[in-house]
């Protein structure tokens, strides 16, 4: 697995509008708990990164999830990104933190979207 600068990836400004901030471990593990949209379609998890909050080496790391269709895999770690933050992710209610994946703190969503440039 490969360890990605948060530095870097503000750069590459495909990766940062491809983020899908409304893909949870949870909703990508069962899409159909997610809320529906206006039209009743469920969230479409078969596209763009989702990260999430995962235990290496027992140290809490932000994981980069590249969404596909057939096969989607985990294609990185990032660093740089505050160990307070990480940890509080990991802070979840039960059934949102499923197969070891803890999803993004709102805390943590606001700083990477700091970071990022997106607000």
């Amino acid at each position: 697995m490969r360890l990605v600068s948060i530095n870097d990836l503000k750069k590459d400004k495909s990766f940062v509008q491809g983020i899908r901030w409304d893909v949870t471990p949870k909703i990508f593990m069962d899409p159909s708990s997610a809320p529906r949209s206006e039209s009743g379609k469920l969230i479409d998890v078969t596209y763009g990164y989702m990260l999430y909050v995962d235990l290496v080496t027992k140290k809490p790391v932000l994981v980069i999830m590249q969404l596909r269709q057939n096969m989607s895999q985990t294609i990185g770690y990032i660093a740089g990104i505050p160990g307070e933050l990480l940890k509080e992710s990991m802070h979840c209610s039960g059934s949102d933190c499923i197969a070891g994946m803890y999803p993004i703190s709102g805390k943590l969503e606001d700083w990477l979207k700091k970071e990022f440039g997106l607000s």
